[in-house]
């Protein structure tokens, strides 16, 4: 599901699934659970953005990653501390919306 221009892409649940992933309920009903590799795979903060090596972060990988710490970025965001210590990334809801893994969002993205 491509979020259109004009359409607010706003949550009105986030809540942590364990150490798995994250889940967020969005105010046109649609659900989206984002596994936590996924999400610090797709970090939008200009180093990793940008591909540049984490030299002072450990390696980790697959069920290790998982938030120690969600916040609220004013109305529009959630900032993410890993657990590999990266916390630059701000996630826009848009962006969020976007990066929704479900089959239903999946199916909408043009093919690369």
């Amino acid at each position: 599901m491509i979020v259109k221009p004009g359409v607010q892409a706003t949550p009105s649940k986030i809540r942590r699934i364990a150490k798995d992933s994250i889940d967020i309920e969005w105010r046109d009903g649609h659900r989206s659970v984002y596994p936590n590799q996924y999400l610090r795979d797709n970090c939008p903060c200009a180093g990793c953005r940008e591909g540049k090596p984490r030299f002072a972060l450990p390696v980790l990988s697959g069920g290790q990653i998982y938030p120690v710490q969600i916040g609220v970025v004013g109305r529009y965001a959630l900032s993410i501390e890993w657990s590999d210590r990266h916390d630059t990334g701000i996630y826009s809801y848009e962006t969020l919306r976007q990066l929704c893994p479900c089959t239903e969002c999946r199916r909408d993205q043009p093919p690369a």
